[in-house]
């Protein structure tokens, strides 16, 4: 497919560049407007707070800014306390407790706004090299359909700019005929530090460099190796400059095979017996990929398939397709549908300078908006709303000394227990609790009379925090011993009525708290 769209690139390329264009308000417009849409939707929707693990995450960037340090074992759990573990994602979390600190959640939503703010400016600039305006605008709608769902307080957000950026950047040294420039690994080396999705840029160099390889003429495949190999090399290295070494390199792929992952909602496979985002994603891309003839060349459309592939096994994987899927058919679907129009057109940033005079009054209103919402969110304070992930009314009807005690809470709450100082039994860090005892606490969530009796001998539970409508609730509140102490309907919490003094031993001490700003 398109095997000689290289030497198509670069004749093209020099003559859109040659070309006398307008002053691109249509694309500007774009390129304001939604960044600002994403912007708007992060600080001002309370849904980006709705993830209970961002607690935790913030509890990991509070103890680093304490102790000056990555932690190399748990330091919030009672149940795994002291158990290997490292904070893969501490540069993000570092980030979210700075932003946590200096304006509190009002912070947080701020800088997440930013990442989506410059994951659609990336996506844009992309896309209105090979779109109409009108075009680019609906592929940008699409996009955020299908990943609006994950907009969570999370490193992955953070680090969806650095894949689009990344996996721009290999298109544009694809379509120069070049290895990308060694600059470039830099980026790897906050990536790998950010989010274990720095996987899928290794992988992505590996198939460009693929295509590259395929698509040159005999003369140059030894060049090619060369650059490409070099640049690979190069990344991978810098890829081990993580606070694991090699254990972080190979993380993303020990977390793939645990079997709890089963039991994990944003792990579960795509599920088309209702109507969702990502099946109105599917089918649109088909009837624009099929109304007109589509040619896409063969190694991206391997990655597509890859890509699709994950996002059919796992929910969270869903944002990825949308993300990659948009970068990577902004080309094929441009050129099927250029109706003779130049393709590519000249870059946006440059004509933008070229025409900075013009353009003047626009670019100002544009930055007066974004420093106008960004400075609204600092300013005005606010306060995390109550959900079923993060039942804070709950939380607040557990009296300071049961707070000291051992508890058996909901998996989704861990993150809000360390978020407040209270050690949990589990928490959204899975991976370090392992298969055996994360099926072991799934049983006894869902009301195991035996394993809830075998762990209530071993740990001693002070109380129970759970949704109302677990079977576990009803099962402790049958239990000799407990009592139910409130409910509402986020959350259920029990009390064990007998006096425990020195319960728990040091797995009862209080983490410490997030600091507030």
């Amino acid at each position: 497919m398109a095997s000689d769209s290289a030497h198509v690139f670069n004749r093209e390329k020099n003559s859109a560049a040659a070309s006398t264009t307008q002053p691109p308000l249509a694309d500007l417009s774009l390129l304001i407007l939604f960044p600002f849409a994403a912007l708007c939707l992060c600080v001002v929707v309370a849904t980006l707070l709705r993830d209970g693990d961002t607690g935790w995450h913030l509890g990991a960037g509070a103890w680093m800014l304490e102790h000056h340090a990555v932690p190399g074992t748990d330091p919030f759990s009672f149940s795994a306390h002291g158990k290997p573990w490292v904070a893969h994602e501490w540069l993000s979390e570092l980030a979210m407790i700075t932003a946590w600190r200096i304006a509190g959640w009002s912070g947080v939503m701020a800088l997440f706004g930013v990442a989506l703010a410059a994951l659609y400016a990336i996506v844009t600039q992309h896309l209105v090299r090979w779109q109409r305006a009108g075009a680019a605008a609906v592929m940008l709608i699409y996009m955020s359909i299908g990943s609006y769902q994950s907009w969570l307080a999370r490193p992955h957000l953070l680090a969806l700019p650095l894949l689009a950026y990344w996996l721009v950047s290999l298109m544009r040294a694809r379509e120069a005929d070049r290895a990308p420039p060694a600059a470039l690994a830099l980026l790897m080396l906050i990536w790998v530090n950010a989010h274990g999705s720095f996987v899928l840029g290794l992988a992505l160099t590996g198939a460009f460099g693929l295509e590259a390889l395929v698509m040159a003429s005999a003369a140059r495949r030894l060049r090619v190796v060369i650059d490409w190999g070099r640049f690979g090399l190069l990344c991978l290295i810098v890829a081990l400059l993580n606070p694991a070494g090699i254990h972080g390199l190979l993380y993303p792929f020990y977390v793939n095979n645990l079997t709890l992952i089963a039991h994990i909602g944003e792990w579960q496979p795509a599920n088309f017996g209702k109507w969702t985002g990502f099946e109105i994603l599917i089918l649109s891309a088909l009837f624009f990929l099929f109304f007109r003839p589509t040619r896409i060349p063969v190694i991206r459309l391997l990655i597509l398939l890859g890509t699709f592939h994950l996002a059919l096994q796992h929910l969270r994987q869903e944002i990825i397709l949308a993300v990659m899927g948009t970068l990577l058919l902004a080309e094929p679907l441009g050129r099927a549908w250029a109706d003779g129009e130049q393709r590519p057109r000249p870059p946006l940033l440059p004509r933008l300078w070229r025409e900075r005079h013009d353009l003047a009054p626009l670019l100002l209103v544009g930055a007066a908006l974004y420093v106008g919402m960004i400075g609204f969110r600092l300013a005005v304070p606010f306060a995390r709303p109550d959900s079923s992930t993060v039942p804070l009314a709950a939380l607040q009807h557990v009296p300071a000394d049961l707070r000291r005690q051992p508890v058996f809470n909901e998996y989704s709450f861990g993150g809000l227990l360390i978020y407040k100082g209270i050690r949990p039994f589990i928490d959204g860090r899975s991976d370090m609790y392992g298969d055996a005892f994360t099926e072991d606490y799934v049983k006894i969530a869902d009301g195991d009379t035996a394993r809830w009796r075998a762990a209530e001998r071993k740990w001693r539970f002070g109380w129970v925090i759970m949704p109302p409508d677990s079977p576990l609730v009803a099962l402790v509140a049958r239990e000799p011993g407990w009592r139910q102490i409130y409910a509402d309907k986020n959350a259920a919490i029990l009390a064990a009525d007998r006096a425990r003094p020195g319960s728990g031993g040091r797995h009862a001490q209080a983490v410490g708290q997030v600091h507030a700003p």
